[in-house]
């Protein structure tokens, strides 16, 4: 057995994440389902999971407002979290990159004091978050297929930001497409966890730690950018089109 393999620490890892797999499951069956919005596609992570969500993060949102913290702050731990999450992808630490990727989509953005410049400096700071991700997950692949992947995906991500943005400053709401920015945070952060955990269940049988499974959700995650951002390109040249002449 290689001397990298840990099956023993994966398994007990293994352990307390489904101990908390089961209380997240508990907790969602008991959230009540919202009104469903109407227009648009609806995303791969539902709606019901969202405000169970959000009603997790709740506590802790009430707290930063209680201790005035500014929105500014919140916004630079979100850049620092995916700075560190990038960096553990490009050391190798699978399964703690894809805890901090998760952390770094739960941290809070609001405080109740948004502003267009909060919001500004959000967008630009998540930007920034992606590059740091999508930079770490390149340089840990490099020399593989992968690596390919990882530059399509980071690619069709910005095209999913920018399709929107841009039709938003031509006046025009876009909601196309299953994959926004939760779903991203999802789909790398528990496929690293996930990939993490794997690696070293598996490696007694392989020899070595495979992270076959963060290359497949790096190639989910292309495939489905990709799509979204077509189906916002689409949607938005049609509707920008108006009305064909009779």
């Amino acid at each position: 057995m290689s001397p990298a393999c840990r099956p023993g620490t994966a398994a007990a890892a293994a352990g307390v994440v489904a101990v908390a797999v089961g209380l997240a499951l508990r907790g969602l069956a008991q959230t009540p389902a919202p009104p469903a919005v109407e227009g648009g596609d609806a995303p791969l992570i539902g709606p019901r999971v969202r405000a169970w969500y959000r009603g997790v993060l709740s506590p802790l949102e009430q707290r930063l407002v209680l201790g005035r913290v500014h929105p500014d702050a919140l916004t630079g731990a979100q850049l620092v979290v995916s700075v560190l999450a990038g960096m553990a992808f490009w050391c190798g630490w699978i399964f703690l990159a894809g805890w901090l990727d998760i952390l770094d989509g739960g941290v809070a953005r609001g405080g109740g004091r948004a502003s267009a410049r909060g919001a500004f400096l959000d967008s630009v700071a998540d930007r920034c978050a992606e590059f740091a991700i999508f930079l770490g997950l390149g340089a840990f692949f490099r020399g593989s297929w992968v690596q390919l992947a990882v530059a399509i995906a980071a690619f069709t991500s910005l095209m999913v930001s920018y399709t929107r943005a841009r039709a938003e400053g031509l006046g025009l709401a876009l909601q196309l497409g299953r994959v926004q920015r939760p779903e991203r945070y999802v789909v790398i952060g528990v496929g690293g966890w996930l990939s993490g955990l794997v690696a070293h269940l598996a490696c007694p049988l392989l020899g070595r730690p495979t992270h076959a499974v963060l290359a497949a959700a790096v190639v989910v995650l292309a495939g489905l950018s990709a799509w979204t951002a077509l189906r916002r390109t689409q949607g938005a040249a049609r509707a920008l089109a108006g009305p064909s002449p009779s």
